[in-house]
């Protein structure tokens, strides 16, 4: 299954589109999604109005691009100048990264004074089991469910934050105003964001 696939032919097309309008971006917003995959999030942005980028480290991606705007990168080193974006994003990318404090932070020298960073990670209820029992209350089937079961496998594999670990993370990394919600089933989500001190 690629990544176009999966963003174009399952439900996580529906959980991006919610995530996008979550995030709340401003027309004329310069944006960046970390980890974009084809790069149908900053698609929904750019409707929205803003300048959107995306970036990807695997160019086999980037090359069934959805998107014009973006180009390869690794989320540790982000080849754009400090200061640059009103909001940063990264939807299944944290949790898979060995060093995420060094991720966020390099993320918020992208962010303008009062930017905003906005992540989608699996949570702390996130497994394969969970994974399962919504694909079946929900009949999932075919690419839908086998996307839900891998992203749980991976979440079993690596990290899931519950609500105090990622306040800390981000508070560590130098955000505050921290807001966060559970999505997808019974919270098997966390989407979390948080402001770039002006100071």
């Amino acid at each position: 299954m690629s990544f176009l696939e999966v963003q174009t032919q399952t439900a996580w097309g529906r959980v991006l589109a919610g995530f996008a309008q979550w995030c709340a971006p401003q027309p004329d917003w310069i944006t960046l999604d970390v980890g974009s995959g084809p790069g149908l999030l900053p698609a929904l942005f750019a409707e929205r109005g803003c300048r959107a980028f995306g970036c990807d480290l695997d160019d086999a991606v980037l090359r069934r691009r959805l998107y014009s705007s973006l180009v390869q990168a690794d989320a540790c080193w982000l080849p754009f100048s400090s200061e640059t974006f009103d909001l940063v994003t990264a939807t299944n990318v944290l949790f898979l990264l060995p060093e995420a404090l060094m991720t966020l932070q390099e993320m918020k020298r992208l962010l303008r004074p009062g930017g905003v960073l906005a992540l989608l990670n699996p949570s702390e209820r996130m497994s394969v089991s969970a994974a399962a029992a919504l694909a079946d209350e929900r009949g999932l089937r075919g690419l839908d469910r086998q996307s839900l079961l891998d992203w749980a496998q991976r979440a079993e594999a690596h990290h899931r934050w519950d609500e105090e670990q990622t306040i800390n993370l981000f508070a560590e990394a130098g955000f505050c105003k921290i807001e966060m919600t559970l999505k997808v089933g019974s919270g098997l989500a966390r989407w979390a964001k948080g402001v770039k001190d002006k100071d």
